[in-house]
């Protein structure tokens, strides 16, 4: 019987004590791991590349966008384990209000960022442009399998596991958002501050 109640009153002091914790927390300002838990649509999708931009500045952007009370979808924020990542990556591009498109040296050897731009456009949601150490040129001058973003189609082709259709539709959308007005950083002025 004693040690029954001594477990029982350790339990009550704990939870007195995680409840102390949350005390003081603003509910108008949530951390995006709670808005998480609400369903609903992303405001801001981001695509990146995530080994050129993710620890620098796509996680600036989504931090900044989350500190304005904007829900924004960054994939290694917002995934939870056992989600599937294809489902809720196009759930939160055709929810999102707007899309984030950060176009960096590397971008376009991910198969997935081209997929993701392909689908942006596919949705008619505004597309917001940067272009991160890369001129808009490089975006068009695939087209013509020539620039910075040739090889990476090259790559692509010679897998043999993406179809011809498909690197045409990567490369025009591509070339559509390259006219796109949009935020510029290059290697010249290098203010990434500014930027942001």
């Amino acid at each position: 019987m004693e040690m029954g109640e001594s477990s029982t009153s350790t339990a009550r002091q704990k939870k007195r004590k995680l409840g102390n914790a949350f005390d003081g927390i603003s509910p108008q300002a949530p951390s995006s791991s709670l808005r998480a838990m609400k369903k609903g649509p992303f405001d801001v999708f981001i695509n990146h590349r995530g080994c050129d931009t993710m620890h620098k500045l796509a996680s600036t952007i989504y931090h900044s966008l989350d500190m304005a009370g904007l829900r924004a979808f960054l994939d290694v924020e917002e995934l939870e384990l056992g989600d599937s990542i294809p489902d809720e990556i196009q759930k939160a591009m055709r929810t999102a209000a707007v899309h984030i498109a950060i176009f960096s040296e590397r971008y376009a050897e991910s198969p997935w960022c081209l997929a993701e731009l392909s689908y942006m456009l596919e949705t008619g949601t505004p597309i917001i442009p940067v272009f991160y150490l890369v001129d808009p040129s490089d975006l068009r001058w695939v087209a013509q399998d020539k620039g910075r973003y040739a090889p990476a189609f090259s790559h692509h082709k010679k897998k043999r596991r993406y179809t011809s259709k498909m690197l045409r539709e990567w490369k025009s959308a591509l070339q559509k958002v390259s006219y796109l007005s949009g935020y510029m950083l290059n290697s010249d002025d290098g203010d990434e501050e500014k930027l942001l």
